[in-house]
């Protein structure tokens, strides 16, 4: 997002929500504390994201230094991982069923099946049904591709239990409120949910 469309953008937020507008002044979220120029490339960030499913950013963090160290650095290439050994990655901290669904993953790269370019001038809603329709991609995993890699300004992750937890802190929710009552808040951020959920995160 460039410089302009930040500054219209955080000013939509404020007038839209006081409790927003308090977490735009207290909290820089860290893609705006130190901003990339490339986003992370399309397979990579899925395959990071299945590495991550139910781990803590530490433990995922650790898992994804050591597969890449495997396929020899760099960011993940559905060819290297391909060749790689199941012992091997095994040894790395992946699970029977995160191994599974990676391998599903390379393999509808390499065939085609799953064309990135393709798939990014699709909408939002169009990029994480066909994302979904993977063995281990779910909503979350979806939208954190469409946030990472594809820099959507409209996401709202419901699914993330980080943010869930900020909005319980932040907007007075219980814990057993339903998705409607966080769907209803985040409604007012319209088209800059993405934004407003990097706020909760770095105010979480």
């Amino acid at each position: 997002m460039d410089k302009l469309r930040l500054r219209a953008a955080k000013r939509h937020l404020q007038k839209a929500d006081p409790v927003m507008a308090i977490l735009v002044e207290r909290f820089v979220p860290s893609s705006l504390a130190k901003p990339s120029t490339r986003r992370p490339p399309y397979y990579h960030t899925l395959v990071k994201a299945i590495i991550s499913q139910q781990l803590s950013v530490r433990a995922a963090d650790t898992i994804v230094g050591r597969v890449r160290q495997l396929q020899h650095g760099g960011n993940f290439q559905a060819q290297k991982l391909h060749a790689l050994k199941d012992a091997g990655l095994r040894q790395c901290g992946l699970s029977a069923n995160k191994l599974r669904y990676i391998r599903s993953l390379s393999q509808a790269v390499i065939s085609g099946e799953l064309n990135f370019r393709k798939l990014a001038r699709q909408d939002d809603a169009t990029v994480r049904q066909t994302l979904i329709h993977y063995p281990g991609i779910g909503p979350w995993s979806a939208d954190m591709f469409l946030i990472q890699a594809m820099g959507r300004l409209d996401i709202f992750p419901l699914g993330d239990l980080v943010l869930r937890k900020s909005m319980q802190r932040h907007y007075q929710l219980t814990s057993d409120s339903d998705d409607h009552a966080y769907l209803d808040i985040a409604e007012g951020w319209r088209p800059y949910r993405t934004l407003a959920s990097q706020y909760l995160w770095a105010a979480s």
